[in-house]
């Protein structure tokens, strides 16, 4: 069989690692990764392997310069411009006969591949993707496919709340010559964003094979520790360097002369020096060549060849690239890492997750914290409300100043909008921020102080694409906001997450700092958008305004008032602090804010437009909606991809449906028109009432929801006789959230407990099967 291995990339994640060396020459256990993927080839029935190179692409000809490797015959198909994933491999192959296996050069696995093979064969599928189940989605591609395993679509690396299934795209494809000749000559082509969704368009089968068996993408330095223990530890299937001594450590050569203490398993290489009373703690590897000096402590480390560790140094969970130096006792925090032929001084401290490049220098007696990386801490992902924590502990002026770089780095030149609350705690962490966005070259629209709804209409009405609301509560939150203020879509999250990660962020020069502008003014131009919004008035009509935030109170009042509408009895209008939020309610009478959006609806249906709402909003709207000819668009608290465009392209011009004052304007209007009493207007509306749970949990909320219901975009809907329940996972996996619906209000009550208890139940059967982690 012939086999192609992606060996192009460039490896972002692994630097300073690969700043000097190719991904599949990265070094695991004394061997670079590629021949443990050749060995696996080899072993099933792989004869003849195709490299695909670009990046440093000399240094893997030049280790496999005998063009041979565990009997398989190798050979080399140069980019001369990047051609992605599927085009590099068309470029490399040519004409095929027979299926062609696609694997990762940067990839650890021990799956029996031979079953993919067979598989491919027997369903006669134009391509099969070997998946493998993983715990945590957010860093993986997602194959969802039917109980045949037959691919029904993909989510890209999705937040948890997006994550309906486990199985995790291995990067090993097995292509029938069909799919192959889809791919384009010379065109950049990707396999998950370009082939395989043609195939599925044309109706080709593509095969989901699950693999057990152990897998994992070497992408990032805390895997790439990661997977070196496991290869300590025996959990690989593989033929490992050296042999194992009497306490399991795995040694290359003899054993270093001296007294010192070794937690096994380790890895020595070859020609290691330890001095005396110096500590190797379990997982550690030092390769070929690299010297530990007396006194010094080693705790899940990489020490590659020649790299030398001082006296009295100390590393935990640290990588130090070839020839790179710490000197006497300097400190490597937990996650950092020392590029090739860096320098580390006497007593220097490098901060957790720093990392230094190749041949960078850090004084005696100085500390970095920022680098190439630097740790984001707590609040380095997003959740369902934002990067949130504790003001003053995670999220504080250095973190903004950061996230502000970040978002300034991801900008590519478009302005981007500010806003945040009127505390002076706010207005310090606004400011950081903002210094962080000019410093990478990216120009402020400053609202200053704006409740969020405000900030929304702000954001609609200067055409902005990309935003940060910053709320300094408790907990605080910089939440990122897209087109005229919806939620951002995970590849902008993710760019973000990546960039605090990398600590990678543009740097603009004297002259290249963004501008700032003042914007601060808005409000009258929403005030005069209220106003705007009922040209003819409220006179006769009666409400009464409460809210927690006085700037929206009095707002609102103030436009009821210059419409002609009299404030005192009548309907109640309840608004959020954030403004985002409306209740309204009269004698006997509350529409919350689902049951008000509802009331848009229908205003909206009888003008003849259709209506763009969350996702869980409740179901009842699209029968309310097709009974009237119209639609209901959904869109998602954070897609992973474009499935929910037309909702967002539709909700960024409906403002209403966010914006609590805008929609009391609305709707008053629309009882006065129609001359209807709230109850009456209620009357006009599907018979629905909500209720919400959050249940905590600790498992993949995946496995949690297997099976429940259909897919939802985020989460499953299940469907029952007393009603419809949409189970949808927070972000960061914490907790689903349960969002019932039914006729009425204790009904939906009754459905939140009911799955509640089942979401417990599956808990506890998960973990009585060992199901945890």
């Amino acid at each position: 069989m012939k086999a192609v291995i992606l060996a192009g990339g460039e490896g972002t994640r692994l630097r300073p690692l690969t700043e000097t060396v190719p991904k599949p020459m990265v070094r695991l256990c004394g061997r670079p990764v590629v021949e443990y993927i050749l060995e696996l080839l080899a072993a099933n029935g792989v004869e003849e392997a195709v490299f695909t190179l670009r990046y440093l692409s000399e240094q893997l000809r030049s280790h496999f310069s005998s063009a041979e490797f565990a009997g398989i015959r190798l050979l080399f198909a140069e980019e001369e411009r990047p051609l992605g994933t599927a085009g590099s491999v068309r470029a490399a192959v040519g004409a095929l006969d027979a299926p062609l296996l696609v694997a990762s050069g940067d990839a650890l696995c021990d799956l029996p591949l031979r079953e993919a093979v067979e598989m491919h064969e027997s369903t006669g599928a134009a391509a099969t993707i070997v998946t493998t189940r993983v715990g945590d989605p957010r860093e993986y591609g997602l194959v969802l496919a039917d109980s045949t395993g037959r691919v029904t679509g993909f989510v890209e690396k999705p937040s948890f709340s997006q994550a309906t299934s486990e199985l995790a795209n291995t990067g090993i494809y097995i292509l029938s010559p069909a799919a192959v000749d889809m791919i384009p000559q010379g065109e950049k082509f990707d396999f998950a964003s370009d082939l395989f969704p043609l195939l599925l368009k044309n109706g080709m089968r593509m095969q989901s094979c699950a693999l057990d068996g152990y897998w994992c993408d070497v992408g990032d330095l805390e895997a790439y520790r990661r997977v070196q223990s496991d290869l300590l530890e025996g959990r690989v299937r593989c033929s490992l360097p050296g042999k194992r001594d009497d306490f399991g450590n795995l040694v290359r050569g003899r054993h270093p002369a001296g007294r010192y203490l070794l937690h096994p398993p380790v890895y020595l290489g070859e020609g290691v020096q330890i001095g005396e009373n110096a500590v190797i703690g379990a997982g550690s590897v030092l390769d070929d060549g690299c010297t530990v000096a007396a006194g010094a402590t080693v705790e899940g480390c990489v020490l590659l060849p020649h790299s030398l560790l001082g006296e009295r140094a100390s590393a935990c969970c640290a990588v130090i690239c070839a020839g790179g130096s710490v000197k006497s006792r300097a400190s490597l925090l937990e996650g950092s890492a020392v590029g090739e032929d860096a320098a580390v001084g006497s007593r220097a401290v490098v901060r957790p997750g720093v990392r230094l490049s190749a041949k960078a220098s850090l004084p005696d007696d100085a500390q970095a914290s920022d680098h190439l990386s630097a740790r984001g801490g707590a609040v380095s992902r997003f959740d369902d409300d934002g990067l949130c924590g504790e003001v003053g502990v995670e999220l504080t002026p250095e973190l903004a100043v950061r996230v502000g770089c970040a978002v300034g780095s991801i900008a590519g030149g478009r302005p981007v909008g500010i806003a945040s609350g009127s505390d002076r705690c706010s207005h310090v962490l606004a400011d950081a921020l903002i210094a962080g966005i000019r410093s990478a070259g990216a120009g402020v629209l400053d609202f200053g102080s704006a409740f969020e709804a405000l900030f929304g209409f702000g954001m609609s009405c200067n055409a902005l694409t990309l935003g940060v609301y910053l709320h300094a509560g408790e907990p605080g939150a910089i939440k990122l906001v897209c087109d005229a203020g919806l939620p951002a879509t995970r590849r902008v999250e993710r760019e973000i997450e990546l960039a605090l990660a990398r600590g990678e962020f543009t740097r603009a020069g004297r002259d290249g700092f963004g501008d700032r502008i003042d914007l601060s003014g808005i409000g009258v131009i929403y005030l005069t958008e209220l106003l705007r919004l009922c040209p003819e008035g409220l006179s006769g009509m009666h409400a009464s305004v409460s809210c927690a935030n006085r700037t929206v109170e009095r707002l609102l009042e103030n436009v009821l008032l210059k419409l002609g509408c009299e404030l005192g009895d009548g309907i109640r209008l309840q608004l959020s602090e954030n403004g985002v939020s409306l209740t309204l309610s009269e004698g006997e009478t509350t529409l919350d804010r689902k049951r008000a959006v509802a009331a848009y609806c229908l205003a909206m249906f009888e003008q003849g437009r259709d209506v763009a709402v969350e996702n869980d909003f409740p179901r009842a709207l699209d029968r309310f909606a097709n009974e009237r000819g119209r639609r209901v668009y959904r869109y998602l608290l954070c897609p992973a991809d474009d499935a929910d465009a037309p909702g967002r392209s539709l909700a960024a011009q409906q403002q209403c449906t966010r914006d609590g004052l805008m929609l009391a304007v609305v709707l008053l209007n629309y009882l006065r028109k129609n001359q209807l009493s709230l109850a009456g207007l209620d009357r006009m509306l599907p018979p629905f009432s909500t209720g919400e749970r959050t249940v905590p949990i600790q498992l993949p909320p995946s496995r949690l929801l297997d099976g429940l219901g259909e897919r939802a975009g985020e989460g499953v809907v299940i469907r029952e006789e007393k009603g419809i329940v949409l189970l949808r996972p927070r972000k960061n996996g914490s907790a689903i959230r349960v969002f019932a619906e039914a006729a009425s209000w204790e009904a939906a009550q009754e459905l939140c407990v009911d799955f509640e208890k089942q979401l417990k139940e599956r808990i506890r059967r998960e973990e009585d099967r060992g199901g945890r982690g």
